[in-house]
């Protein structure tokens, strides 16, 4: 039953993110060579950056909008090849998130221009030239990608982009010394890119603040022999309430928190569990007197074992992003009498 609710009990552990990336990005051309061309034609490859922001709606998904720019990389070691050009984009993307895992897609919109293509003279020298006709195209492009977070705010991703109308029929200048690479050539409309990103998540206190409201505070309970208090040393506010979410049951509240914060015993009891939960991730579950229990989950790291004596505000584990979760966060639990009841009976969190 504990791994069941688990399951249901996903928490985004945060409404926005915004990230920042370096990517190597390759690019294919059609083309028809010159025989005359005595460089090496190797593949297109530039740098590029880029910034996003992801908003989170519900479940696991989000919209996101990414800007991207080019860099000139023409006669880089690792960089460049014989086409040389100028690309930006402006993205919106529709994505879904898990843990570790992310997969997206949306539409592009960018231009490309200062197109420039290299060459050499019959005397060994290099040159780059303009085509006959300047290239300054807009273009549209689908896109799709993966993510996988390395850690909280640190991330690998690959992407492949489709574009939809890419500039064609390019035809170099050319003289009877002077031979670009190419008699003419065309930009395939597939390309592909790998790259990483600092990405720094976080919650709105003032969107947190409003669920909680809009939820109606329950009574503040006390109870003879049991006195609940704060499952974390640092100053917190509940970031999503107890109760139906995503139509499925959220069986705790979760609490903002950092990584590796201090996750302490809400009151005195015993360890029933120190480990992994379905859906829960790294979890502590604590038995305490007259039939309550409590339970701290998606944790970094457990400092305690099962059949341990525990005291209230006593260091059980560090918050984390373990489990079914989107974010650094603790998922907090009360059980009396094995149901599943709003910790905000019990404790209140600052708002």
């Amino acid at each position: 039953m504990v791994a069941l609710m688990g399951f249901y009990s996903l928490a985004t552990g945060q409404h926005f993110r915004a990230s920042a990336g370096y990517n190597i990005k390759s690019v294919s051309l059609s083309y028809v060579p010159d025989k005359n061309y005595s460089g090496s034609i190797d593949r297109v490859v530039k740098s590029t950056v880029e910034a996003e922001f992801e908003r989170y709606l519900f479940y696991r998904f989000y919209l996101a909008g990414k800007g991207e720019y080019l860099l000139q990389n023409q006669e880089d070691a690792l960089f460049g090849g014989p086409v040389n050009f100028q690309e930006a984009y402006a993205s919106g993307l529709l994505g879904l998130q898990w843990p570790k895992w992310g997969v997206y897609g949306g539409v592009k919109i960018g231009r490309i221009w200062d197109v420039k293509i290299h060459g050499t003279t019959r005397d060994g020298g290099e040159f780059w030239t303009q085509p006959v006709e300047p290239v300054d195209s807009y273009t549209t492009a689908l896109t799709a990608g993966v993510k996988y977070y390395l850690l909280n705010f640190v991330r690998l991703q690959a992407e492949i982009t489709q574009l939809e109308n890419p500039p064609t029929e390019i035809i170099p200048k050319s003289s009877f010394t002077r031979n670009p690479a190419f008699r003419s050539f065309d930009f395939n409309p597939v390309s592909f890119t790998v790259g990483i990103s600092i990405s720094v998540p976080w919650t709105s206190r003032a969107k947190a603040r409003a669920e909680v409201k809009e939820m109606k505070l329950p009574p503040l309970m006390r109870v003879s022999g049991v006195s609940f208090g704060q499952p974390l040393k640092r100053d917190t506010y509940v970031t999503s309430p107890f109760g139906k979410r995503w139509n499925r049951p959220h069986q705790g509240i979760d609490l903002k928190a950092g990584l590796r914060d201090d996750v302490v015993a809400a009151e005195s009891g015993v360890v029933v569990k120190a480990g992994e939960g379905r859906g829960y991730g790294k979890m502590v579950r604590i038995k305490h007197a007259r039939g309550y229990e409590t339970v701290y989950a998606h944790m970094m790291r457990i400092k305690v074992k099962e059949g341990e004596r525990v005291r209230k505000g006593q260091v059980v584990g560090r918050a984390g992003n373990t489990g079914t979760s989107t974010g650094v966060h603790l998922h907090f639990e009360i059980i009396k009498d094995g149901v599943h009841v709003n910790p905000l009976s019990y404790v209140r969190f600052n708002q």
